[in-house]
């Protein structure tokens, strides 16, 4: 076994929270947003742009955006425009994709999933607050343009204490 990291292809990632959280995120990709529970996704596009919507919380969502970011950043300004919401990009937070033959049942032997969570039943679509080697990430299954991923968003200073083995 060897020490895996895939980096997934440049990509930003937005909070967007508040209040009017969802009111923006459906004046950006529509009802949809509203149908899914916390802790899940879906995936849809900007401007023929594939993009990713986790929900974390009634009104708090993360987007996962491989275009241009000033760009997106055009889209959210407007679209939070006189709501109370903050949107914004962490630079501490950092994603890796888990290599394709890692599936959730090998990263449960790893990763201890945060009740009432559970990583072996974690679905496609959904997200799960885990630890690693005692450090946080959230692991999240979905498709990035059809292909089933696992991706681990963490803080970008515990990356390299991550040991993920494959």
């Amino acid at each position: 076994m060897t020490d895996t990291q895939v980096s997934l292809p440049p990509a930003c990632l937005w909070d967007i929270a508040g209040v009017d959280g969802l009111q923006v995120m459906k004046r950006l990709f529509g009802d949809r947003c509203d149908r899914i529970a916390p802790f899940q996704s879906l995936e849809t596009e900007i401007d023929r742009i594939p993009c990713s919507i986790l929900r974390l919380g009634d009104a708090n969502f993360r987007l996962r955006w491989t275009g241009d970011a000033a760009h997106l950043q055009t889209l959210l300004t407007a679209a939070a425009s006189h709501q109370q919401v903050w949107v914004k990009q962490f630079p501490w937070l950092v994603s890796v994709r888990l290599p394709a033959e890692m599936g959730v049942e090998q990263l449960a032997k790893i990763a201890i999933a945060k009740p009432p969570f559970s990583l072996p039943a974690l679905a496609l679509n959904c997200a799960a607050p885990a630890r690693i080697n005692g450090l946080s990430c959230l692991v999240w299954r979905h498709s990035i343009q059809d292909t089933e991923t696992i991706e681990l968003h963490t803080a970008r200073q515990t990356l390299h204490h991550l040991k993920i083995r494959s």
